[in-house]
């Protein structure tokens, strides 16, 4: 990592990572707000469920296709610049869906969203990872995660209370205010870590969008391990993008549970998820990232099958705090093998842009095809369905770890032979 500058240029870029807590906590604490009921929320304006997985659809669609090219944007003119837009599309979002219950505007404003997400993702993982020395880039990456899981946390525990006391209208011009200073946040005081390419923004941005594909296949083909990784990973989207979205949605309507309870049932994954972090940055490191993404997608299936029998309160709240802890084992594995993989000659936004735009592409029809399984067969249907789809990710995983075994044993082998 390049550090340019005396030692005050050093220590802001240091402080960075400080400011990124602090502004994305409170991003994700606003979007928890809504986000985290906004299927109740478009059921309750009169949307169908098939409506509601397409809507879904549009805003998944429009984040993973930003995904691709922002990342290799990012490389090219920096870190702040698609920060700075990703947040002012999110905070525009947020203010529009007070003022519209239409559903073409809705899925139109919800596809800014996804944008803002899709600038968003790359460049901050490579702002953090700029800087800090790798020898505390872990514990950065710790502090981030754990501060957008505590907002996720209080933003969903916070948002049955909230819609049951000032109602939707309110907590998104809330929700807007708040996104709003995280973007103040970041223009005064993120330190930019990479100037860039001296290239126009018109010049990047169609450099970007034009190369994003045929680098993405150009990367895979020359990696057989990331190829497996992408496969079982694009499998897991799908399969969890079925039902991921009808979570709030059932617990209202099969388990029948008040707006507020059905907030502190989402509250309570993301408790798991916060209280499971570090144990499992820890498992990563200690097994090895391959099994512990293994264990991820083998207990998370088994883990929705069971909410989908939840017929109480209890029942939603224990198993949705299991599949939280599970759900935890996922990013420190998925971030670790992708470095690990990371080609010399390609930006690290670029490569996690890449893979998470993939990814994500694979599961833009899915929610819509859990709406059209929640609307013609039950409540259950997207997640049995999309439990079973998870399941079948094990099996590129199964030939990932072989692979990694079998270099290892080759590895023992030759720095055991007799030299001649």
């Amino acid at each position: 990592m390049n550090y340019k500058g005396d030692g005050q240029e050093v220590r802001a870029r240091h402080g960075n990572v400080l400011v990124v807590c602090v502004a994305f906590f409170a991003l994700t604490t606003a979007n928890a707000l809504w986000m985290s009921l906004l299927s109740v929320y478009l059921s309750s304006i009169g949307l169908g469920t098939v409506w509601i997985g397409a809507v879904l659809t549009i805003q998944s669609a429009s984040m993973s296709l930003t995904y691709m090219p922002s990342g290799r944007l990012s490389d090219r003119i920096g870190r702040k610049k698609p920060l700075l837009v990703g947040n002012a599309l999110i905070t525009s979002a947020t203010f529009l869906m007070s003022f519209t219950k239409d559903p073409p505007l809705i899925a139109f404003t919800l596809a800014g969203f996804g944008i803002g997400s899709g600038l968003n993702a790359p460049a901050v993982n490579a702002l953090i990872a700029e800087s800090v020395p790798l020898t505390r880039s872990g514990m950065a990456f710790a502090g981030y995660n754990i501060s957008t899981l505590l907002a996720s946390v209080i933003g969903s525990a916070l948002s049955g209370v909230l819609v049951d006391s000032v109602g939707y209208g309110n907590i998104f011009l809330m929700s807007t205010a708040i996104s709003a200073s995280a973007t103040t946040l970041i223009y005064w005081f993120i330190r930019e870590t990479e100037g860039g390419s001296n290239s126009s923004y018109k010049s990047a941005i169609k450099e970007s969008v034009t190369s994003s594909l045929s680098g993405t296949i150009e990367m895979l083909r020359g990696n057989k391990d990331l190829s497996l990784l992408a496969a079982a990973l694009c499998i897991h989207s799908f399969g969890i993008s079925i039902l991921n979205p009808y979570v709030s949605l059932f617990a209202s309507n099969a388990i029948h549970l008040e707006i507020v309870q059905v907030g502190l049932v989402i509250s309570v994954w993301n408790i798991g998820l916060l209280i499971a972090m570090v144990p499992s940055g820890k498992m990563t490191d200690k097994m090895g990232a391959r099994v512990t993404l293994f264990n991820h997608v083998l207990f998370s299936s088994l883990s929705w099958a069971l909410y989908a029998i939840s017929k109480s309160f209890e029942a939603a709240i224990a198993t949705m705090l299991v599949f939280g802890i599970i759900g935890a084992m996922d990013m420190p594995a998925r971030r670790t093998i992708m470095i690990e993989f990371s080609s010399s000659g390609e930006g690290k936004a670029t490569v996690i842009g890449s893979l998470d735009s993939l990814i994500g592409i694979i599961g833009i029809v899915a929610p819509f095809i859990g709406g059209a399984l929640w609307a013609q067969i039950g409540y259950a249907a997207p997640f049995y369905f999309g439990s079973a789809v998870n399941t079948v990710a094990i099996l590129p995983l199964l030939l990932l770890i072989k692979e990694e075994r079998a270099r290892r044993g080759g590895s023992r082998e030759r720095a055991y032979s007799p030299t001649t």
